[in-house]
């Protein structure tokens, strides 16, 4: 089996907007997304993803099982919640929010020493793991 490596995290929001509105993220970030080999993306983002778009704050021209199909690269690598991931997230500072999805996604980060890609300030403020951020107004 081969073994990859990976270098950056997209944070759930970067990977969507990436997708659906790449106008929404600098160039230095597509670039980033688009170069330096394969991204890692948590399998819990399809469960956020999924759940927004349930809530209608995500729309989408067609369904979500497409939106998948178009937004899971081949240089794109799901990373499955692990033991150690799972205790991280109860180790994350208490001055970080208690978002699970966000706590999941920052701990994948720390565990495996990946670059998180992300708008989300809350993140880059909690220093919990190496940011690669950049401002959004997106999801």
């Amino acid at each position: 089996m081969e073994r990859i490596t990976l270098k950056y995290l997209l944070d759930t929001a970067p990977w969507i907007n990436a997708v659906l509105v790449p106008d929404s993220i600098p160039n230095r970030i597509l670039e980033l997304i688009a170069s330096d080999g394969p991204k890692g993306l948590c399998a819990i983002s399809l469960l956020e993803a999924a759940i927004l778009y349930r809530l209608k704050r995500l729309e989408l021209r067609g369904t979500l099982a497409q939106f998948f199909d178009a937004a899971l690269a081949e240089d794109l690598h799901l990373i499955e919640l692990t033991p150690a991931i799972a205790i991280k997230t109860n180790e994350l500072s208490d001055r970080f929010h208690g978002d699970p999805f966000d706590r999941t996604i920052v701990a994948t980060a720390a565990v495996m020493g990946l670059t998180l890609i992300t708008a989300d300030r809350v993140i880059r403020k909690a220093e919990q793991c190496t940011v690669e951020y950049y401002h959004s107004r997106q999801i």
